[in-house]
C-alpha cells in the first residue's frame, strides 16, 4: 500500500479525533442528545451529532487526497444531502418519508451525474438496460443507507463494522487499479476511526442520523465502484452483499419479524442481532460488539478470498450462512415457530431441544432398538455420501482442465523495462479474462509509461505509438516529436519509474468515424527518475474501445 493511502487514513483519523471533543460540548450545550427510552441500552443522555465530525474530517480528507472527477463530485454532493437531512433529523426529528425522498434524490444524483450504477445486465432487452440497473442501484443505495442506521444500536457497533467494510473495499479496489476509490474508502475509514475512540463502550458520543445515514450512503455508493465497476453483475453487487451481510440480514429479518407480528416497519424493537447477543446469550455490551466485528471480518475475508479462489470463497460463505441461520432460529429472531434448519436437523439428531415432527415422533416411539440402529446407519451413510459427493465434485472440477478459447492479444510489447514488463503481463491477463475495466486502465498505463520514457529511445522514435488509434498515429507522431520529445536532447535518460491510476471514468470525447464506440478517461500520475522543470507528472489518457481492444485517442498534459 502506497504512503499516500496510509496518510489519507491517518490524517483524517487525527482530524476526526480532534473534532469530537468540540462536537460533544456543542451537542450538550444545544441539547442534541439521545434520550433514554424503552429501546435504548445506554443509561445517560449522550450527544448524538458525532457524525458531524466524521463528515467534516472526511470532506477535508477528500480535498487533500482526492482529485476531482464526475464520479467523486457526484458522491460528495449526494453525500452532503444525506448528511444534511440526517443532521436536521437529529435536531428536529424529521418524518421517515422526508428522509426517504432525500435519499432517493441523492441516489439519482449519483446515477445521473456520476454515471455510477450496476453494470453487466447483458441478459435483459437493450431498451430496458438503463431502467433495470438504475432501479436496482437506487434500491441498493437506499437499502444500505438505512441498514447501517438500523444496526447503530450498541456503542461502537455500526462505526466498527463500517471500518471493516471500508478496509475490505479499499483492498479490493486496489486489485482493480482503483486507487481513487481506495483513497476515498480510507479517508472515510480514518474519519470513523477517530470517532470510534469516543464511541466504543462506554460511549461519550453517538453517530446520530447525520453520521449513520452518511456512512451508510457512502458505503453503498463506494461499494459499487470498489468491488469491480463495469465488470459483472455478480461481483459489483454480490461482493458488497457478502461484506455487508450483517446489516443486510439484520434489516431483512427485522422487516420479516415486524410483518409476522403485524407491526409497522418503522416501529422499533429490541430483537436485533446485537440485542440477542447482549440479552439472550448474555454476552454483555462489549463482547456483543466484538462478536459482530468478528462476523463482519469473516464475511469480508470470504469476499476477498473469492477473488482468488471462488470455490473456497463459496464454501466459506455457505458455512457462515448456515451458522447465521442457526443463530436466528435458536434466538427466535423471526418468530418462535420459524425453525426450518433445526427441524431438518431433528431428522438426523434426536433431542428434546429441537422442534418436534409429529409423524417422526410417532415412528420413533414404536420402532425397535434394532430398527433405530439401522436408521442411524442409513442417515450416517446418506450424510457421508453427500459430503463425499460434494468433495469429489469440487475435486474433479478443480482438476479438470477448463477449455477456453485462447484469445490472441492485440497489444504489442514495445518496451523492455521491468515496469513495462509487469504492466504487459497484467494487461495480457486482463485481456484473456475479458476484464474490460482492468484492460482499459492497463493499456493506458502501458502507453503512458512507454511514451513518457525517453531512455533507450532512438532518434525520432516515439514510445507507445502502437497503442494510438491507427488513423491518428501519423498525426500524433509528428505532434510528439514537436512537443514532449524535444526534452530528449537535454534529458536522454528520463524514465518513468512508477505510476498510479488516479481515476477512471467514462469519457464524453467522440472521434470522427467512431461515434458509436465507448470512450474512457484514465488519469495517471507518473513518477520520473528525475525532476524536469515544466513537465507535468500526470496525464489524462482518453481511450476508445474498437475491434476488441482499447486505443489511445487523446493525451492531455503531454
Amino acid at each position: 500500500m502506497k504512503p499516500s493511502l496510509i496518510m489519507s487514513f491517518v490524517v483524517t483519523m487525527m482530524i476526526s479525533a480532534l473534532l469530537i471533543p468540540i462536537v460533544i460540548k456543542v451537542g450538550k450545550k444545544l441539547g442534541i442528545v439521545a434520550h433514554k427510552n424503552k429501546r435504548t441500552v445506554h443509561k445517560i443522555e449522550v450527544p448524538r451529532i458525532g457524525g458531524y465530525a466524521i463528515y467534516i474530517s472526511s470532506l477535508i480528507g477528500a480535498v487533500i487526497f482526492l482529485k476531482t472527477d464526475p464520479q467523486i463530485n457526484a458522491i460528495l454532493i449526494a453525500g452532503f444531502l444525506v448528511f444534511f437531512v440526517g443532521l436536521l433529523d437529529d435536531v428536529h426529528d424529521l418524518s421517515p418519508k422526508t428522509k426517504l425522498i432525500v435519499e432517493l434524490a441523492a441516489a439519482l444524483i449519483v446515477i445521473g451525474y456520476g454515471n455510477i450504477y450496476l453494470k453487466g445486465f447483458d441478459f435483459v432487452p437493450e431498451n430496458w438496460v438503463p431502467i433495470i440497473p438504475g432501479m436496482i442501484t437506487v434500491l441498493w443505495i437506499v437499502g444500505i443507507t438505512n441498514a447501517i442506521n438500523l444496526i447503530d444500536g450498541l456503542d461502537g457497533l455500526s462505526s466498527g463494522i463500517s471500518i471493516i467494510v471500508l478496509f475490505t473495499i479499499s483492498m479490493t479496489s486496489l486489485t482493480s487499479g482503483r486507487t481513487d476509490i481506495a483513497s476515498l474508502s480510507l479517508v472515510l475509514a480514518g474519519s470513523i476511526m477517530g470517532f470510534l475512540f469516543y464511541n466504543f463502550h462506554p460511549a461519550k458520543v453517538f453517530l446520530g442520523d447525520c453520521g449513520a445515514l452518511y456512512i451508510g450512503f457512502m458505503i453503498s455508493v463506494i461499494s459499487l465502484l470498489g468491488f469491480g465497476y463495469n465488470v459483472s453483475t455478480f461481483f459489483t453487487l454480490g461482493a458488497p452483499i457478502v461484506v455487508l451481510m450483517v446489516p443486510i440480514m439484520d434489516t431483512l429479518i427485522a422487516i420479516i419479524r415486524r410483518k409476522v407480528h403485524h407491526k409497522k416497519f418503522s416501529e422499533a424493537d429490541k430483537a436485533h442481532l446485537h440485542h440477542n447477543l447482549m440479552f439472550k446469550l448474555k454476552l454483555g455490551h462489549r463482547k456483543s460488539v466484538i462478536v459482530l466485528y468478528g462476523v463482519t471480518f469473516l464475511f469480508s475475508l470470504t469476499s476477498y478470498i473469492y477473488l482468488y479462489d471462488p470455490t473456497l470463497g463459496t464454501i466459506m460463505f455457505i458455512i457462515l450462512m448456515l451458522i447465521f441461520e442457526l443463530f436466528v432460529e435458536m434466538t427466535n429472531m423471526v418468530s418462535r415457530k420459524y425453525k426450518p434448519l433445526l427441524t431438518i436437523i431433528n431428522i438426523f439428531v434426536q433431542s428434546d431441544h429441537l422442534p418436534k415432527i409429529k409423524i417422526l415422533e410417532r415412528y420413533r416411539s414404536k420402532r425397535s432398538k434394532k430398527r433405530a440402529v439401522i436408521d442411524q446407519l442409513v442417515m450416517i451413510s446418506c450424510l457421508l455420501l453427500i459430503i463425499g459427493g460434494s468433495v469429489t465434485y469440487i475435486h474433479l472440477n478443480q482438476e479438470k482442465p477448463i477449455i477456453k478459447e485462447q484469445r490472441v492479444t492485440p497489444y504489442l510489447k514495445t518496451g523492455s523495462s521491468e515496469l513495462l514488463n509487469d504492466i504487459y503481463v497484467r494487461l495480457d491477463k486482463a485481456y484473456q479474462s475479458k476484464l474490460l475495466n482492468d484492460e482499459c486502465q492497463l493499456a493506458a498505463a502501458y502507453f503512458a509509461v512507454d511514451y513518457f520514457t525517453l531512455k533507450g529511445k532512438e532518434d525520432n522514435q516515439v514510445g507507445g505509438l502502437d497503442y494510438i488509434y491507427p488513423k491518428l498515429q501519423s498525426e500524433f507522431n509528428s505532434f510528439a516529436l514537436k512537443s514532449f520529445y524535444t526534452y530528449k536532447e537535454e534529458y536522454p535518460k528520463l524514465e518513468v519509474e512508477d505510476y498510479e491510476i488516479i481515476s477512471f471514468s467514462p469519457s464524453k470525447v467522440v472521434i470522427e468515424g467512431l461515434e458509436d464506440n465507448e470512450y474512457y478517461n484514465v488519469l495517471i500520475s507518473l513518477e520520473f527518475n528525475r525532476e524536469v522543470e515544466g513537465l507535468s507528472n500526470s496525464a489524462n489518457i482518453v481511450l476508445a474501445l474498437d475491434n476488441d481492444r482499447f486505443y489511445v485517442v487523446g493525451v492531455d498534459n503531454a
